[in-house]
């Protein structure tokens, strides 16, 4: 079996796709998987260290307003569309799967054209354009919502699964991980997503500054783009970073890292929030006001509405909010308790599975 899979430019996207490639191959142990992203997007770096095959297509996002740059973005669509007919030709997938982003829709548009069977992924409680334009033409679309069913004409195609979460993300043992990654103290972890977020940096500067060299331990990760203008903000402010301040560009073994600490301080990107649920780590969400019907602050009241997080928007930060809050809560073992319970509650440890149901249904169909 041949199964081609695409989805990128965002953690979002590209970890459920790596997640659903690791459950088909378990499945179907003789399968070639390939991946098509772009090479800008995080799909580049983190599909091969996964130990899958990788081509990039030219694309681009539009943007909302009609202008020059949407008719070059035009031209680059194009180019990709014919670069990823060129791919399927010489690859020949019995089925291509799309976990969102804008380089899924040249993909699965040629595979439709061409005849195969396509499925395509929705992480967002509000689907994405991709996705929405998507369902009009591929064989089934899987939700990870069920509020997300109202915004599809299409009912027979639907199947709610969940959003895909990495197996590395369940049964870890917190003092073992805190253990390998030196934790001996309350911990907060703070990270603006695979991206960074310089709002989520400049909160974790106030962090840092409040509780350098204090009985408290901070992992904060500011993104590949926004650390060496980090690093120059830590020695403006002439802070001398002590033992208890961990500051990295970008993590790996993000599980172990969310498992270790007490306290998350987080965006609420749907991938992120059915992470903190599958390790049950009570959270500080802000959601990030630049994504479309601001889908993130939806996702960020449903978890608050569940006790298991707190939900800052950006607009009503002000100097010393999030430390407030923070120091108002990490300290609170028992509520921390309450808040663990709650996001667990939250999880679906077997949206995966359901997934890979549909392909196979898909598959034998």
């Amino acid at each position: 079996m041949k199964i081609l899979i695409t989805g990128g430019g965002t953690g979002g996207h590209v970890y459920p796709a790596i997640t659903i490639a690791d459950e088909l191959k378990k499945k179907y142990k003789h399968a070639t998987i390939l991946f098509i992203g772009t090479n800008r997007g995080l799909e580049a770096d983190v599909v091969p260290k996964a130990g899958y095959d990788f081509k990039a297509i030219s694309v681009r996002g539009f943007r909302r307003k009609l202008s020059l740059d949407t008719l070059k973005t035009f031209g680059v669509m194009f180019k990709g569309f014919f670069q990823a007919g060129k791919i399927i030709r010489q690859f020949k997938p019995d089925i291509i799967i799309g976990t969102g982003g804008y380089v899924s829709g040249p993909v699965m548009m040629q595979g439709v054209l061409k005849g195969v069977k396509t499925i395509v992924h929705e992480q967002n409680a509000i689907p994405g354009v991709t996705v929405k334009i998507l369902s009009v033409f591929v064989n089934k679309v899987l939700l990870s919502y069920e509020e997300s069913e109202s915004f599809f004409k299409k009912k027979k195609r639907l199947v709610v699964t969940g959003n895909p979460v990495r197996d590395n993300f369940s049964n870890l043992n917190k003092e073992k991980c805190r253990k390998k990654l030196n934790i001996t103290k309350p911990c907060i972890l703070s990270v603006g997503g695979s991206g960074g977020a310089k709002c989520i940096n400049d909160s974790a500067l106030e962090l840092i500054e409040k509780y350098n060299g204090k009985e408290v331990q901070i992992m904060h990760v500011t993104g590949k783009t926004y650390y060496d203008s980090f690093m120059k903000s830590i020695e403006e402010r002439g802070i001398v970073l002590k033992d208890n301040i961990m500051v990295m560009k970008y993590v790996y073994n993000m599980p172990e890292h969310m498992k270790a600490a007490d306290l998350m301080v987080s965006r609420s990107g749907a991938l992120s929030l059915s992470e903190i649920a599958m390790v049950g780590i009570p959270s500080i969400l802000i959601p990030s006001p630049n994504v479309a019907h601001n889908h993130q602050e939806h996702n960020a009241k449903v978890y608050e509405k569940h006790g298991a997080s707190i939900m800052v928007k950006e607009s009503d930060i002000e100097e010393n909010t999030i430390y407030r809050i923070v120091d108002q809560h990490l300290f609170q073992e028992e509520h921390l308790k309450i808040m663990t319970a709650n996001a667990k509650q939250l999880a679906r440890p077997d949206a995966t599975r359901k997934i890979v149901e549909a392909v196979s249904d898909l598959m034998k169909g």
